[in-house]
């Protein structure tokens, strides 16, 4: 069996701990330290389109209010639908939460914002 470090691969001594994944405790920590750097660059790749996301629909907010608007107008901007943090009612609607604002999609692929 093999080190289980990205960057060793060393094979293992058999004498010893047969659940044993690296060769020693610096290879440990050090691929811990890389999954660690993995998981923050995927925080901040979800972080940087959520932002996106959110600048998107504030700037729809500015321009149309909370007037229903074709939705190709986010489209044509790379909106990420699957991008949100929550969802909220208001007047009886739930609307899909990103950031300070609130989005709904209707059928007839009219858009309608809100502020938070």
């Amino acid at each position: 069996m093999k080190c289980n470090y990205r960057f060793c691969q060393r094979e293992l001594d058999p004498n010893v701990h047969g659940n044993r994944n690296y060769c020693d405790d610096e290879c440990y920590m050090a691929e811990k330290l890389e999954r660690a750097k993995d998981n923050y660059a995927e925080t901040k790749k979800t972080l940087n389109v959520f932002k996106h996301v959110e600048k998107i629909l504030g700037l729809a907010y500015k321009k149309y209010g909370s007037e229903p608007f074709s939705a190709s107008v986010l489209r044509t901007e790379n909106m990420n639908w699957s991008i949100m943090s929550g969802t909220t009612e208001f007047e009886g609607e739930n609307f899909h939460v990103v950031g300070a604002y609130g989005y709904l999609v209707y059928n007839s692929n009219k858009v309608k914002i809100i502020k938070l």
